[in-house]
């Protein structure tokens, strides 16, 4: 009994001594998916010891993306909880002889957090009660499907009395309802989720992101944080997005019926480019210009000849592309303010009119 409360106090004062700041770890090239387990990265970043190093009677981990949970008895009564939140702040670098960035991960952030002792009792007893640390892990259940694009996976870790086991689940949301064990699985994940109330306490951590950065959870999703002055702005702008959003439809529909009813020819030009197109508050195209990103560089090109070519090619577009709109009017929409639209040609020659405005 003294050793239990000896290390449950540890664990509590250690939890208390950093729980629910946020930490932080500068990116390493050799702790990264390409080059590291997953167990490595979850040590090197997160202080998440290797499992099958633990000392306690009982360790339980179980992850996805963004999110830790570890569960510790030492006696089979007495449980002790921690969750880890994470999430990867990324930076923008400059593509060695491109005009594009990239973004690359700069560190990792994370937050851990004591969960209450009896929840986590409960969430253990029904793991147990579900047979959840016996199921095979996803490669040894038959038609267990791992071909889903963007789609995570629950790992279960756990060191019981010795016996360490780890189990993988891909994807199991997207699994068939006929697959073996999908249905215990994804029930597991719901009740931990529900009863810790995980959802609530990733967006309370996100909340307390620094400002000005971009984060992902997953590398493939990014989420920027606004600045305080840069959410002023976006509350300040909100009646002429909500403005822009209400006439959409209307002028999407007007711009495409109108483009489809003209014979498009593009003769010996090929006009792959995007190009920004602005109409003025009288309905009529002001103007249009390539994007930055797709304007000829001479450093780029092949040569004076093929720069000069290639300037050429696109002011032809440019002509081509407001003979097109030379015919359209948008003056019945009586519209308050500049509507910006994005156009393009593909391969075949047929036109791609796009909305990137941000509602």
């Amino acid at each position: 009994m003294k050793q239990t409360l000896t290390f449950i106090l540890t664990l509590t004062f250690s939890i208390s001594v950093y729980g629910q700041q946020l930490q932080y770890k500068k990116a390493n090239k050799d702790y990264s998916w390409r080059t590291s387990s997953k167990f490595q990265i979850d040590s090197f970043y997160y202080d998440l010891n290797p499992i099958q190093n633990s000392v306690k009677q009982t360790h339980l981990r179980i992850s996805w993306i963004g999110q830790v949970v570890d569960i510790f008895s030492n006696d089979g009564e007495n449980y002790v909880g921690v969750l880890t939140n994470i999430i990867t702040e990324y930076s923008s670098r400059k593509v060695k002889g491109q005009e594009y960035k990239e973004s690359v991960p700069r560190q990792e952030v994370f937050q851990k957090i004591a969960l209450e002792s009896a929840k986590v009792k409960f969430v253990f007893d029904s793991l147990i009660t579900s047979r959840q640390l016996e199921i095979p892990t996803d490669s040894l259940i038959p038609n267990w499907n791992t071909f889903f694009l963007h789609c995570g996976s629950i790992h279960f870790q756990y060191k019981i009395n010795g016996r360490f086991k780890v189990q993988k689940y891909f994807c199991p949301w997207s699994q068939s309802d006929t697959v073996a064990y999908k249905s215990i699985i994804v029930n597991n994940y719901n009740l931990i989720k529900a009863i810790f109330n995980l959802d609530s306490l990733y967006k309370q951590f996100e909340d307390e992101l620094p400002k000005g950065k971009t984060y992902s959870r997953d590398g493939y999703r990014m989420m920027y944080k606004m600045t305080d002055k840069e959410s002023e702005n976006w509350i300040k702008s909100k009646p002429r997005r909500d403005y822009l959003k209400s006439i959409k439809d209307t002028l999407d529909n007007h711009l495409d019926s109108r483009l489809k009813n003209q014979e498009i020819e593009l003769d010996d030009i090929n006009c792959f480019e995007n190009y920004q197109l602005v109409f003025g508050t009288n309905g009529k195209l002001q103007k249009v210009d390539v994007f930055e990103y797709n304007k000829p560089k001479l450093r780029n090109s092949l040569g004076l000849v093929d720069f000069l070519k290639n300037k050429r090619m696109i002011s032809k577009c440019k002509k081509r592309i407001k003979k097109l709109f030379s015919v359209i009017d948008l003056s019945f929409l009586k519209l308050e303010y500049e509507i910006y639209r994005t156009f393009t040609f593909d391969h075949n020659g047929r036109f791609q009119l796009r909305d990137d405005t941000n509602y």
